[in-house]
């Protein structure tokens, strides 16, 4: 009887031994599962952008017709010009034509004036016979003696003064119709001289660059003839509406050539806040072009990347917290939330950070209510 209960009782000791052990054992080797997840903070990648490499400056020389025909064009395609030189010359054959009547008319004219000088070089040699006739009668009467000589001669006088003032008068007009022909002469002349002008003119650069001769523009108006680009080149960036916010007036940036890979830096310095045409397609994202000024050796047209770096940092909305006028996020430290205190700004909708936690640092992205200030915890790191 005693052995049966000595059994029962080691039974029952062996049984509470193993379920124990058990519960032990497999209690001990369940895992505890993290609860939060923990990202660490970078800096945004460059944004990167289209660009196209073009002149700074660009003057679009077109066929004017009403300056005559083409005679030619003294510079080659690609050459240099300098601001200045001759890179069109026009031939006008219907100025020509005017400058054939023109100086016709000017011959008239210049005829007209020598007979009228002619004229008055007459009328003068009159008046100085009149004159000296007169000074003679005068003479002739002061010498006479005799009271009757004296009065014949003194009849003479008066006729000779009245030559005389009939030949001054003559002078007077031929003088004046000289003056009228020489104002004629002058007229037609300086009319001459601006038809003389039209008959062949020249265009000249107004900059100095490379001229591209189109051939199609003695053709086509809507075409230049002739462009002149600027030496200086620039980067002209499209970006979208998305991005727009992104670029700023002197903003340093990288642009790489995408058939050379080539890198040089450069500076934003025009923004363009009126977005491109969408061929009509209203579907399309707006977009805005931008100005990159620098020192880019590549040719014009060419392809680029423009890098823009993006140094701000941005916080998941989840990760920010806000609790009595104060905006924190728990940052993850040997094993523990911390909890800290930042300063940010919402630029469209993200979270910048303005203080408080700095790159690097690894921050718990979905805190909850029962997270608490110097907390242990276990995370999932998403990096």
């Amino acid at each position: 009887m005693k052995n049966k209960k000595m059994k029962l009782i080691i039974g029952g000791i062996l049984i509470g031994v193993c379920v124990g052990s058990y519960f032990l054992f497999f209690s001990s080797s369940k895992k505890v599962e993290p609860s939060y997840n923990v990202f660490t903070l970078s800096r945004l990648d460059p944004l990167l952008l289209k660009g196209e490499v073009k002149p700074a400056q660009t003057e679009d020389i077109f066929y004017d017709q009403t300056l005559g025909t083409i005679a030619d064009i003294p510079v080659k395609n690609e050459q240099e010009v300098k601001n200045g030189d001759v890179v069109l010359n026009y031939l006008n054959g219907e100025a020509q034509t005017r400058v054939d009547q023109q100086q016709r008319t000017v011959n008239k004219s210049s005829l007209s004036a020598q007979q009228a000088a002619q004229n008055l070089s007459r009328a003068q040699a009159r008046y100085n016979e009149a004159q000296a006739s007169l000074n003679q009668a005068n003479a002739d009467h002061d010498r006479e003696t005799d009271p009757e000589k004296k009065e014949e001669l003194k009849g003479k006088v008066e006729q000779q003064k009245t030559e005389v003032t009939s030949t001054n008068n003559e002078v007077f007009q031929a003088q004046q119709a000289l003056d009228l022909a020489n104002t004629e002469v002058n007229d037609e002349s300086a009319a001459l001289e601006s038809e003389q002008g039209k008959v062949t003119s020249t265009v000249k650069s107004p900059i100095d660059g490379v001229a591209m001769v189109n051939e199609a523009g003695k053709k086509s108006l809507d075409q230049p003839l002739i462009q002149v680009l600027s030496k200086t080149k620039q980067i002209k960036g499209i970006v979208t509406e998305y991005d727009l916010n992104k670029l700023k007036i002197g903003q340093e940036v990288s642009v790489t050539s995408i058939g050379s890979n080539q890198t040089a830096q450069g500076k934003i310095t025009n923004i363009n806040q009126l977005p491109q045409s969408k061929n009509g397609n209203d579907s399309e994202i707006p977009t805005y072009e931008f100005i990159v000024e620098g020192d880019f050796p590549w040719a014009y047209g060419s392809s680029t990347q423009v890098s823009l770096p993006q140094p701000q940092l941005v916080l998941p909305e989840k990760s920010v917290l806000k609790k009595e006028n104060k905006t924190f996020v728990f940052v993850y430290k040997n094993g523990r939330a911390v909890k800290t205190d930042v300063k940010i700004t919402d630029v469209n909708g993200a979270k910048n950070v303005e203080s408080g936690v700095s790159n690097g640092a690894k921050i718990i992205g979905n805190p909850d209510d029962e997270l608490k200030d110097n907390t242990e915890v276990q995370v999932v790191e998403n990096d």
